[in-house]
């Protein structure tokens, strides 16, 4: 019975394999012995099966890396995000609601042996003192202020100790209680240090920092327009500029539009730490819609 080329082939994987019986076999070499394609297509098939398994495992390796910084970069943008959003509220319940001076709020101690006590009533969450040296060397002068926040209205009601105020036996000369509404200060303790009006006014020290970090701001983006077409200079500045961005942004965030401040530490504080918060997010964020872009396929319209 003669075999066609297509039962031949057909059979060859079995017979490459060794999975066919003797019978089968010997059908398969009579058949090509006078057959050349068929040869052909043996020698083929047994190269194949001779070729060496890729055991190379560096490319799972570098997908399975990728998948794991795309992974962190997640996260890192998800814990920044949730650290604002808690940097934030937090400056929100703690912001000061200066309070004007009353008697009730503060009251002056000065107890025998010359130290002076600050007792502040339940209203008050915080307060602030700053000291300088009398202009007549008599000793020193003390401005404070008080405030309340919501934290301590709402959450804790934790009422403030009395405080000395010249823990080290200073002289005190004045005490004056500052008002954050630009009316002059109050004198509740002591002899005025001038005969005319005293007035504490905020500090402009974050104007500074605002006023900068725009300046830095537009810097980076004229370099980006002049090296928009040098990738690596580009993606450096790309990541420079999110700096200005972040803090310009956090300011907003801490302080909305108003630059000045009666408590410039806490102030600046708050917004740095929303700051690098917001540049690892932003950065994070960055990087996700790199990789995004890069595996979106690009189309052409005919």
């Amino acid at each position: 019975m003669k075999i066609s080329c297509n039962m031949i082939r057909d059979l060859l994987p079995l017979y490459v394999e060794n999975m066919a019986s003797q019978d089968t076999r010997d059908i398969v070499e009579e058949h090509i012995a006078s057959c050349e394609n068929c040869k052909k297509r043996l020698e083929e098939m047994r190269t194949l099966e001779e070729l060496p398994i890729d055991t190379d495992i560096a490319p799972l390796r570098n997908i399975q890396n990728t998948l794991r910084r795309e992974k962190l970069q997640t996260i890192i943008l998800s814990v920044m995000i949730t650290l604002v959003f808690a940097v934030v509220t937090m400056a929100y319940l703690t912001t000061p609601a200066y309070i004007s001076y009353n008697e009730n709020a503060v009251s002056i101690i000065e107890q025998g042996d010359g130290t002076v006590l600050l007792n502040f009533s339940e209203e008050v969450s915080g307060f602030h003192v700053e000291q300088y040296p009398a202009a007549d060397n008599s000793g020193y002068v003390y401005d404070i202020t008080t405030w309340e926040t919501i934290w301590h209205q709402k959450i804790s009601k934790n009422n403030l100790e009395n405080t000395v105020l010249n823990p080290n036996g200073e002289t005190v000369a004045s005490i004056y209680y500052y008002n954050t509404d630009g009316s002059e200060n109050t004198l509740i303790y002591g002899d005025p240090i001038t005969d005319g009006s005293v007035i504490t006014l905020p500090r402009l020290v974050l104007s500074y920092y605002v006023l900068f970090a725009i300046g830095f701001l537009l810097i980076c983006g004229i370099g980006l327009a002049i090296f928009r077409k040098n990738e690596k200079i580009r993606n450096g500045l790309e990541k420079i500029i999110l700096l200005p961005i972040s803090y310009l942004f956090a300011h907003l965030l801490i302080k909305g539009l108003n630059s000045t401040t009666y408590l410039a530490r806490r102030d600046f504080y708050a917004i740095l730490l929303v700051t690098i918060s917001l540049y690892f997010a932003l950065l994070a964020g960055r990087n996700i819609l790199k990789k995004l872009s890069i595996k979106k396929p690009k189309t052409t319209l005919k």
